[in-house]
């Protein structure tokens, strides 16, 4: 009995074996996901408008536009001279530094005189010797002449005092001219400014011997200023005289007015540009922002063009040859070809380009550069 148990016992354990071992072999069934919804998938987002600013559209209007050639150079004066010593000599005195104001005829200095005064005694006792024998030669001149009245003496006799007499007023003219000379040699000592203005430099010190010729200062007078620009020959048939220009002055915030006063007669050498002369519409002298030597910009109109269309240069698309601007009509994109005319600039100094056709004063376009834009996106405005 027991034998058979065991039997029974081993039967029963091959089959759980063998039921464990079929359903490890047995393919597992994947669950089936969810069908998606065609009818979603063919169906299109709702579109978005394209949202803009208003400071990125303009409504076009009619403007005056300019064309402008720029103009640069550096403020120079219209009246400026060295100061040179007219006469050799100790430089006793220089009485003005730099910065300093001048007026036209104010003492500025001395030059040692002591040589020159000595001059002007030595010439002025020649000049008294020289009237002397004038007047020695004139009573000779007069007793002769009544003499040969009376025969006395011979016409060769009078004639050689005659003579005596024209020397000796001629060595008195000469006297005469020499004193003169002396005088201004000594007069010459005395420094004068020649301009009203202000000292620029000052290039002598006192105790230093002079010779003519010598530099002893310079100086610059700021009531008129002006500036050496070059234009393209090619531009120059659009300047002339009187010709106003706005510039822009190193250093200081308001725009100096200006005009053009010369026009050089001929092109610069290897540049073909014409040198033009700007001069500023009488700054103030109390001005002390005016100075040579700053620099100066500004725009020369060369061409105007009154009641046109004109864009910014942004709003403006180039396309395959094809110049194009988007436009806002009835809350929605429109793009549109234009044809351009005149580059130039407003009254504000703002650049802009003439639109001769494509455009109707009135309409309103994106004047700001915001990359491709749909045609026929919708439009929404936010302030």
């Amino acid at each position: 009995m027991k034998r058979g148990l065991v039997i029974a016992v081993g039967v029963i354990a091959i089959g759980v074996l063998a039921a464990g071992t079929w359903r490890a072999m047995k393919p597992r069934t994947v669950p089936a996901e969810p069908k998606a919804n065609a009818s979603a998938i063919a169906m299109p987002a709702a579109s978005e408008a394209i949202e803009l600013v208003a400071s990125d559209l303009l409504v076009v209007s009619a403007v005056d536009l300019s064309r402008q050639v720029p103009v640069t150079g550096s403020l120079r004066a219209v009246q400026q001279t060295v100061v040179k010593a007219r006469v050799a000599g100790e430089l006793k005195s220089l009485d003005v530094r730099e910065g300093q104001t001048v007026k036209q005829g104010q003492r500025i200095g001395q030059i040692d005189t002591l040589e020159h005064e000595w001059r002007v005694k030595e010439r002025e006792a020649q000049l008294q010797a020289s009237e002397a024998q004038v007047a020695s030669a004139q009573r000779t001149q007069d007793n002769n002449r009544q003499l040969l009245e009376k025969n006395f003496i011979s016409q060769a006799a009078f004639d050689a005092s005659r003579f005596a007499l024209d020397t000796a007023s001629g060595n008195r003219d000469a006297a005469r001219a020499q004193l003169t000379l002396a005088r201004k040699t000594l007069n010459d000592a005395v420094l004068t400014a020649p301009i009203s203005g202000v000292v620029a430099e000052r290039f002598a010190q006192p105790g230093e011997k002079l010779s003519p010729d010598n530099r002893i200062l310079s100086i610059i007078n700021l009531a008129s200023m002006e500036i050496e620009a070059s234009v393209p020959a090619s531009e120059l048939g659009g300047v002339s005289i009187g010709q106003a220009v706005a510039l822009k002055v190193e250093g200081i915030k308001e725009l100096q007015k200006g005009s053009v006063v010369r026009i050089a007669p001929s092109t610069s050498a290897g540049t073909r540009s014409v040198p033009v002369y700007i001069r500023l519409q009488s700054p103030p002298v109390s001005n002390e922002q005016i100075r040579a030597g700053l620099f100066a910009q500004g725009q020369l109109d060369v061409e105007r063009l009154g009641n046109v269309l004109a864009v910014p240069q942004g709003a403006l698309r180039d396309q395959a040859g094809r110049t194009t601007i988007y436009l806002i009509k009835n809350n929605r994109i429109e793009e549109r070809e234009v044809k351009l005319g005149l580059r130039g600039n407003l009254p504000d100094g703002r650049a802009v380009v003439q639109v001769v056709q494509g455009l109707n004063a009135g309409e309103q376009i994106v004047a700001a550069n915001l990359g491709v834009l749909k045609s026929g996106a919708a439009v929404k405005v936010k302030p």
